[in-house]
Formats: structure tokens, C-alpha cells, sequence
């Protein structure tokens, strides 16, 4: 791996881990996006791109969302720093929880392979 590349891998981990903590603050003074971009002067768009971890909030951004959740500037990071699913993990799990909800007889399929091949090991060490 790259240098630019594990710079580009910690910032997007930041922004995502900062909008989850945004949403969570504003969730918790029971704001919508809306009424918290009202709030601090913003556009309903630019609250919704933090919250995904599309954009960073600027310094001037960060000062205006500290008045608004009345909190210290440490505070809107406050979070544990965890791995971020990539897209393609995101995908494959709602792929899953379809498969889950949608489709029964796959999991029966699924689990019934996985039992008939257990059984032929122990079947081989017998």
C-alpha cells in the first residue's frame, strides 16, 4: 500500500465516523437534518453529505455544531476509531439480509450442504 493511499483510506474512515457522529448528536437533541441545518445556517443537502461522510466539515462548520449540540469541539469526536465497511461490503451484506428475508429455502439448501459435508469428514475419520 501507498502512503497517499492509507491517507485517503484514514480520511474517508474520519469523515465517516464524523457524519455518524453528527447524526447521532442530532438524533439525540431529536433534530432532523432540516431543523439542524436551519440551525447552524446550512443547507439540508450539505448536513445530509456530512452525516454520509461525503463532505468534512469545515472549521467554521465545526464551531456552528458545537453551538448547536452546546458541546466542546472534542466532543464531535468522540467516537472509536473502527473500520468503515467499503461499498462492496455494504452490498454484500444487504445481498445477505435479502437472502435472509426473501428466500428461506436458499438457507435450508445452504445449511443442509454445509451439514452433509461435516458429516462425510467425520464419516472419513471413522
Amino acid at each position: 500500500m501507498t502512503y497517499q493511499f492509507l491517507l485517503h483510506c484514514m480520511d474517508s474512515n474520519l469523515k465517516e465516523l464524523f457524519g455518524l457522529r453528527i447524526a447521532e448528536l442530532r438524533k439525540r437533541y431529536c433534530l432532523t437534518q432540516q431543523q439542524l441545518a436551519d440551525l447552524i445556517g446550512f443547507r439540508l443537502v450539505g448536513i445530509s453529505q456530512i452525516e454520509r461522510g461525503q463532505k468534512f466539515a469545515s472549521e467554521r462548520t465545526i464551531q456552528k455544531l458545537c453551538n448547536a449540540f452546546n458541546c466542546e469541539p472534542k466532543d464531535l469526536f468522540s467516537f472509536d476509531v473502527k473500520r468503515v465497511l467499503s461499498q462492496e461490503e455494504k452490498t454484500a451484506i444487504k445481498d445477505i439480509k435479502n437472502i435472509l428475508e426473501n428466500h428461506p429455502e436458499c438457507i435450508k439448501d445452504a445449511l443442509m450442504f454445509v451439514t452433509d459435508r461435516i458429516s462425510n469428514k467425520n464419516d472419513c475419520k471413522s
